[in-house]
């Protein structure tokens, strides 16, 4: 359902509900009452006052409509109207979290034989991109007013939102990227492809009914191709839902007439003219849809009056490939229109998205490694997808284990070996060009600081400005502050170069917090004591606050305070027990040294940069791909 995000999601591990003992005693049934919303929404549509019903009746003031649904719904807010059905929002009091209500308020047998259908239907699958609706989500509600009637309800999961509609009209309303609408269309293609497995058409495709979730990830359920999405610049996070069922059709062997339904713009002329129709209409449906997502503007203005072909190549600069694949979706005759999900998904693979992605100019080393990686990782997922799907269907025969339960795992696998993968290039991309980068700057500042005139001249300027600002503070800038500071600039844009774990790649401000991080920790040392067992102790403490430094100024998302912490402390532990268990008196040398700093001093340097920019890379790997994922499968937000 179209549901604006409202409010923030609650916990999904309510401690009343895992002890028993509390949620018995009087302080729980305290919290609960208090965690229940304190007026509610009366569902009749003829109600003369339905806002404001107070949660302490059971039944509206006005005209006793009941306010608890089904002994667990509570209405809070009307959502809207569209065709047949008003929309709430309802408080699930059973499993702690807010739905959907949608009322049917046409009375006519059709509408409630479509209704009865779409309940039914979505309470058959299970798939992220399609909204849950429970066994018992279905059921009537008695009413008193005007006169005697039922109510029929139907409650789903509540889908935290926008529609692609609106987030055209809202982010990109001269069209979107095309590496975003292959996304969806991907992702689209594996929602059809569960609907057609189970002999269902939706015959309502349109941008108004396919909504992305907010604050999540793309979730592909079908082989992984969205492995490297983060990469793209300006790309839409969530994962791609199919919305308002109502005019789904169950097909059978024996191919019919339909109910003329369609939506201009978007419904293929044989539902247009009451034709039967199979899954070729959904396809066309959504080539119509990607051509309005990629030139915002609506097909129709784009039909030809004399020919009714749809002219949009003109508006919209996409790749040969896909404005192919979209032709062939909007074939007018069906024998001739692409129909399958999978032929689907392995012409945009091989096609225009991996090529787009390869390109994209502003990615850089990282990203094009990505991208070739993305191609055989996909390529071989695919193949994965195709022999294992055959396989089941064969073990399936035999009867000993439904095709739905082998189907699920084996997505399961693929969906855990594309995430491995991910992980794993990620951090080892990350770590190769954090120890690079850190080389590189490592290099340049030791030859800058030891080799070079102005390494000295530098280091007397800076130290005579730190005598006139803290004049009670006796620190001399070595010319190692010098080496310090570039080899904190060339790890942090070698981190930035690599573009893993999410971050906005923010060349500049990654650089100036690398050098801020880098400089802290060379004060924290030169003002400290210089014994080995004290500065062995205090080289650790630089190496967490040079590496929380990085990781704040990558743009990572949220938590960015987390990962920068946990990267910290991971880091101090490696290079405390790096420092501790071998003899590598770095520091101290190029402290505690006047003259002969020489060749051999240089490549320690670099060693010692290196592994501090590799060690923090890594650690950062773990707290994104593994720490962060556990946390939040417990249940930790």
């Amino acid at each position: 359902m179209n549901v604006p995000p409202t409010r923030s999601p609650p916990l999904p591990l309510d401690p009343l509900t895992v002890i028993p003992f509390v949620e018995r005693s009087p302080l729980g049934v305290i919290l609960k009452k208090l965690m229940q919303p304190a007026f509610l929404h009366c569902i009749n549509p003829d109600c003369p006052s339905p806002t404001g019903q107070s949660r302490d009746y059971h039944f509206c003031d006005s005209c006793g409509t009941p306010l608890i649904l089904n002994r667990r719904y509570l209405p809070l807010q009307k959502l809207g109207t569209g065709g047949f059905a008003v929309t709430f929002t309802v408080y699930d009091r059973q499993r702690d979290r807010e739905r959907v209500l949608k009322v049917l308020v046409e009375r006519s047998p059709k509408a409630l034989e479509l209704f009865k259908q779409e309940a039914s239907v979505l309470a058959s699958l299970t798939h992220p991109g399609i909204p849950k609706v429970d066994r018992d989500g279905y059921f009537h509600v008695s009413l008193k007013h005007p006169q005697p009637h039922t109510l029929p309800c139907l409650v789903m999961e509540k889908i935290e939102g926008l529609t692609l509609d609106e987030m055209l009209h809202r982010d990109y309303p001269q069209g979107f990227p095309e590496e975003i609408v292959v996304d969806w269309l991907l992702q689209a293609a594996d929602i059809l492809e569960e609907l057609h497995r189970h002999s269902i058409i939706h015959r309502d495709l349109k941008p108004t009914n396919l909504m992305v979730r907010m604050g999540g990830t793309p979730t592909n359920t079908g082989t992984p191709f969205s492995l490297f999405n983060r990469r793209i610049p300006g790309s839409v996070a969530g994962q791609l839902v199919a919305i308002d069922f109502g005019g789904v059709k169950q097909l059978s062997g024996k191919q019919a007439s339909s109910t003329r339904l369609f939506s201009p713009g978007y419904s293929p002329p044989e539902q247009m003219m009451g034709a039967s129709v199979g899954p070729a209409a959904d396809f066309y449906a959504l080539g119509r849809t990607a051509i309005f997502l990629l030139t915002g503007r609506s097909p129709t203005d784009l039909d030809d009056g004399m020919s009714g072909e749809c002219r949009w190549h003109p508006h919209a600069r996409v790749s040969r490939n896909l404005a192919h694949v979209i032709d062939e979706m909007l074939e007018f005759q069906v024998d001739k229109r692409l129909d399958s999900a999978a032929q689907l998904q392995r012409r945009l693979i091989q096609g225009s998205y991996l090529k787009t992605l390869v390109r994209q100019r502003n990615l850089g080393l990282g990203g094009r490694l990505a991208g070739f990686a993305a191609v055989a990782s996909a390529r071989s997922l695919q193949f994965c997808w195709g022999v294992g799907t055959l396989v089941i269907k064969a073990i399936a025969t035999l009867g000993v284990v439904s095709y739905k339960t082998l189907e699920g795992i084996l997505r399961t696998t693929l969906g855990v070996i594309s995430w491995v993968f991910t992980a794993c290039f990620d951090t080892l991309l990350g770590t190769i060009l954090g120890g690079l980068g850190a080389s590189v700057g490592t290099g340049v500042g030791f030859a800058l600081a030891y080799w070079l005139p102005v390494g000295s001249r530098l280091s007397n300027r800076l130290s005579e400005l730190i005598a006139q600002w803290f004049p009670n503070l006796a620190v001399t800038v070595d010319p190692v502050a010098i080496l310090f500071g570039m080899a904190g600039v060339g790890t942090a844009l070698g981190l930035t170069e690599a573009g893993s774990f999410g971050q906005k790649r923010r060349f500049v401000t990654s650089g100036m917090m690398g050098l801020f991080g880098y400089g802290l920790g060379w004060f924290v040392l030169a003002v400290s004591s210089t014994t080995k067992a004290v500065a062995a102790a205090d080289v650790v403490g630089f190496t967490a606050i040079a590496i929380a430094s990085i990781v704040l100024g990558l743009g990572l998302p949220k938590p960015q305070l987390f990962h920068a912490t946990m990267s910290a402390i991971g880091t101090a532990i490696v290079m405390a027990v790096f420092l501790y268990s071998s003899d590598f008196p770095l520091i101290l040398d190029l402290f505690s040294a006047t003259s002969g700093i020489g060749i051999p001093q240089f490549w320690d340097s670099i060693a010692f940069f290196a592994l501090l920019g590799m060690t923090g890379s890594f650690c950062l790997g773990c707290s994104y791909y593994l720490l962060m994922p556990v946390l939040r499968l417990l249940g930790f937000r």
